[in-house]
């Protein structure tokens, strides 16, 4: 029997891994995706959509973290077979319609061959380009399906990052401004911003959601905080 395609992390949040990246279900009746993985990943998120009972159709609105290949690949899937509404920041806007091309830098050696290892990637893994239909401008809530979700500038990884808190759920949707894939977390190894990537890396963990939920990695749980 194959795996689940779905994990959950809270009450309404699920985790769907699309090899090597996450992206994130949030259920609200209809659905919110945070992310969307590769241009491979649509036969695991319509698996992941009939666990939870789900069709296509329900996809209501499409958060993106930022701009990059493995995390926009179905943005325009669902855009287009759901008439799903794409949210990203204005600084990130641009490079998903395609009117714009940027390359990040490593930090150190491993973020060195990181940022080579993800270029060539890119070319591989290069989607169609699509328009936004909201433009992030800056903080914020957005009010999607009934909930609140805070959008939170999260520059460094790229020049439009952008992390989404859903306070109801004790959930923050770091994208790759917090990278999860070794024993403790780190700041991004790829960025288009170094000191930017530190100084949200910072802020970030000095937050105090329950889950901070990242695009590389498991979730990160934080202990409860003491009354």
């Amino acid at each position: 029997m194959p795996p689940a395609a779905l994990e959950r992390v809270t009450d309404r949040v699920y985790r769907i891994r699309d090899r090597f990246v996450n992206l994130y279900v949030v259920d609200a009746g209809r659905v919110v995706l945070v992310d969307t993985g590769t241009k491979a990943a649509g036969p695991r998120i319509r698996e992941g959509f009939r666990e939870l009972g789900k069709e296509v159709a329900d996809i209501a609105y499409v958060l993106l973290t930022h701009h990059h290949v493995d995390h926009v690949g179905t943005a325009g899937v669902w855009k287009l077979e759901a008439g799903a509404d794409l949210a990203i920041h204005q600084d990130d806007a641009k490079v998903l319609a395609g009117e714009e091309r940027r390359r990040g830098t490593g930090v150190g050696v491993r973020g060195k061959v990181t940022a080579f290892v993800a270029g060539l990637l890119s070319r591989a893994m290069a989607v169609s380009p699509v328009r936004a239909d909201r433009v992030l401008l800056g903080r914020g809530t957005v009010e999607l399906l009934g909930l609140d979700f805070e959008a939170i500038p999260a520059r460094g990884h790229t020049l439009g990052s952008c992390a989404f808190l859903l306070a109801s759920e004790g959930v923050l949707f770091a994208g790759d401004a917090v990278n999860a894939r070794g024993r403790r977390s780190a700041p991004p190894w790829s960025v288009e911003d170094a000191p930017a990537a530190a100084e949200t890396y910072r802020a970030i963990m000095a937050m105090t959601p329950a889950v901070v939920c990242c695009g590389h990695g498991d979730p990160v749980r934080r202990p409860p905080q003491s009354p």
